[in-house]
């Protein structure tokens, strides 16, 4: 079940108050997507990880937190405009300006899930700019790679998956066609890819289809 309830926040940046939604509890229930994004009910909750200031445009996972980088950057074009990129939604517009938060304060994780975040939004809104969207996540993800993490894997697999949803179809054959994952249900999700890959597929997948198989 999930359970959202609203609450008052102070914005750090401009010191003044709005309601946002908060999520209290959520569960899933099915098989997420091989990219990892869970099913529902918390792959509904999308609009509550990201709280942005109705007063001053600031978004952060949560308003209290402090803006490590100069408040300026909220007023840039670039900022207010997502660098000129016409999106669908203003989830997706939410999520990129975290991004270019993120991206000022050299939080590469941040940096990178605001951009997976946002291709998400843009899948469920039929919106072209995913493709484009996933390049720039595959470029962030590099950053990452460069520290120290105890997510290799999982990002072994998001990579696979933001190849091929960017039509990059033979890289990812090139990249994985002799990657060996010690877990099964991984090293067949890579091959599953790989499959999709070959047949130019470049539609959403679940675990499920792979465990099923």
């Amino acid at each position: 079940m999930t359970i959202i309830r609203d609450f008052e926040k102070k914005c750090s940046v401009c010191g003044r108050t709005s309601m946002h939604p908060v999520l209290s509890s959520t569960n899933s229930w099915g098989y997420p997507d091989i990219d990892l994004r869970p099913p529902e009910m918390q792959r509904s909750t999308m609009d509550t990880w990201l709280e942005e200031c109705p007063h001053c445009g600031y978004v952060a996972s949560n308003l209290e937190n402090k803006l490590e980088v100069p408040a300026d950057l909220l007023n840039t074009d670039e900022y207010l405009t997502c660098e000129g990129k016409s999106f669908k939604s203003k989830l997706s517009e939410r999520f990129y300006k975290h991004y270019l938060i993120s991206k000022a304060e050299k939080d590469y994780g941040a940096e990178f899930l605001s951009l997976l975040h946002c291709a998400w939004t843009c899948d469920d809104n039929g919106d072209e700019l995913a493709v484009e969207i996933r390049k720039m996540a595959l470029k962030s993800m590099n950053k990452m790679k460069a520290q120290d993490t105890d997510e290799k894997t999982a990002l072994i697999l998001i990579e696979a998956d933001l190849l091929r949803r960017s039509l990059q179809f033979d890289e990812v054959i090139r990249k994985f066609k002799d990657l060996i994952l010690e877990d099964k249900t991984q090293n067949d999700i890579i091959t599953f890819q790989i499959e999709l890959s070959m047949n130019k597929d470049s539609d959403c997948h679940t675990v499920g289809e792979v465990v099923k198989k």
